[in-house]
């Protein structure tokens, strides 16, 4: 039987591909990783081209909003 009320939702799923220096991504992981769990984090890929020496890295977390437990 389905609840009278609707419950809000707790957490926020939030998919980033971040493009950046190898350090730029993994501090981005690391503060994702604080504000919530990181649920998928993919291999990063190296850049080429314009782009040499950049990477590019699929992350997706949950982050609880302010209605919710961590």
């Amino acid at each position: 039987m389905p609840s009278p009320k609707p419950r809000a939702h707790t957490t926020l799923g939030l998919e980033v591909w971040a493009v950046g220096t190898y350090e730029e991504i993994t501090a981005l992981r690391a503060q994702l990783g604080t504000a919530g769990r990181l649920v998928e984090v993919g291999d990063p890929h190296v850049l080429a081209g314009a782009d040499m020496g950049r990477y590019r890295q699929y992350i997706r977390t949950q982050i609880p909003t302010s209605e919710g437990p961590r």
